[in-house]
């Protein structure tokens, strides 16, 4: 079920032109927020977030590239991604030499579209352009082509999904991913399809320790906003931001700027589960997105970027839904909500008895003759579990999964012999190198 409603997320809006502020990306906004009856963040343009502005609406009535005998060349209408986001109009016969400083190929698959996007971060837009696949560049013989941009910039407004789920503890978790990236389905459509499904799991559960936010809005503006205008900023705590979510690569992740937060701890932890190959890459180095503002001056709330890396179909055409693995999109969902349960379950244990557990009284005996070191993780996590250290900290200490660690503490609490104190698990977290030094220790 959870494959299908997120196709039905994706299928209807991917190929809209979903740029910073346009009134495809407001009816994706405004589908979303309905789909999640949540009230949109409006912004009109002009409003000041942080130092950034946001941008007039940019319009397309219609572009096109054209022989002079009317033989199209590239068509907007065919697909949004021929027209670089933000093209100013222009409407006239050029000679071939002249177009050909318009025109943009993919530099490596000589048959698809690129995208180009940087405009949109632009304050003064002054330049149009196309993205024609290299294939049809190398055979263009007519001296001149008729090009004809029909295009305007008009007061706009852009639209935010900023929906909180209200926990325990004001302590917030934000997943965040973004709703621009027109003709695409990987970058963009597809995390939040699977962030809405996240969303709606956690809203199903019958209680939850954290608060968790859900943040869906065009790239960089939607961060900007959010940070200047949005409410209980002060309780972002840790961030997720989601990209290229849907194909068949390693689930992967790029680090918090300081590298080491609970966030990125989580996640090292969970994605061991999954893919051998991953990526555990520096701050901003695989994709690189909102967690710039996030994670960045004067907030440095640490922000994981998770992704599949690195996606050959990037920013091109070629990014749609035929291409689209549901598989790994289902697989991605299973990876976000280990992620929750690791910071729903997390917990600081501290030890109600005295000398080593009799473990057959409590059927929790590991045979050192089948498994030496899950029997020897049993004692050293008897002697660590003292009121000072979670149950990550201690797997990371001991070199062990923490789900190991956590499941013998539960088991233990079941039998009265531990106390479990939950949600502070991140205030005993820290980044001291014993921790890698006592792991490479007990191998």
């Amino acid at each position: 079920m959870s494959r299908q409603r997120m196709k039905q997320l994706i299928e209807p809006y991917y190929m809209l032109n979903r740029v910073a502020v346009g009134d495809d990306t407001s009816l994706y906004a405004r589908s979303l927020a309905e789909y999640l009856k949540v009230e949109p963040l409006s912004l009109p343009s002009g409003t000041k977030c942080l130092t950034w502005t946001i941008p007039d609406k940019w319009v397309v009535h219609e572009a096109y590239i054209e022989t002079l005998d009317g033989e199209r060349i590239a068509d907007f209408a065919w697909h949004p991604l021929y027209l670089n986001s933000y093209s100013i109009p222009f409407s006239g016969i050029i000679a071939k030499e002249e177009l050909l400083k318009h025109v943009t190929s993919h530099p490596v698959l000589e048959d698809r579209l690129v995208y180009m996007n940087r405009w949109q971060y632009h304050k003064k837009h002054t330049q149009w352009g196309f993205s024609v696949p290299r294939t049809v560049v190398e055979n263009l013989d007519e001296q001149s082509y008729r090009v004809h941009i029909d295009t305007a910039f008009e007061p706009g407004t852009m639209e935010v999904i900023d929906w909180t789920l209200p926990g325990q503890s004001t302590e917030t978790v934000f997943f965040a991913a973004h709703t621009c990236h027109p003709g695409q389905v990987n970058d963009g459509a597809a995390c939040i399809a699977v962030l809405v499904e996240l969303f709606q799991y956690l809203e199903s559960l019958p209680e939850r320790h954290y608060t968790y936010r859900l943040i869906l809005g065009p790239e960089y503006y939607a961060a900007a906003a959010v940070l200047e205008h949005g409410k209980d900023i002060q309780h972002l705590r840790y961030g997720f931001y989601l990209d290229m979510m849907a194909n068949g690569l390693p689930l992967s992740f790029s680090r918090s700027f300081h590298g080491n937060s609970y966030a990125d701890r989580i996640t090292r932890s969970v994605l061991a589960h999954y893919d051998t190959d991953r990526i555990d890459a520096p701050y901003r180095s695989l994709y690189g997105n909102d967690e710039m503002f996030y994670d960045g001056p004067g907030f440095e709330i640490p922000t994981v970027c998770l992704s599949r890396h690195p996606y050959t179909y990037y920013h091109t055409d070629w990014d749609n839904l035929d291409h689209c693995d549901f598989d790994k999109l289902e697989e991605s969902l299973d990876m976000l909500k280990d992620v929750i349960e690791t910071f729903e379950t997390d917990a600081i244990p501290t030890r109600l008895f005295e000398g080593p557990l009799y473990l057959t009284e409590y059927n929790l005996y590991i045979d050192p003759k089948l498994d030496q070191r899950g029997y020897t993780a049993l004692q050293e996590i008897q002697i660590l579990m003292n009121g000072e250290r979670s149950c990550l900290d201690i797997a990371e200490m001991i070199g062990v999964d923490f789900l190991f660690v956590r499941n013998f503490v539960n088991e233990l609490s079941k039998h009265g012999l531990v106390a479990l104190a939950y949600g502070t698990a991140q205030k005993a977290a820290t980044s001291s190198p014993s921790h890698v030094l006592y792991a490479e220790a007990m191998k």
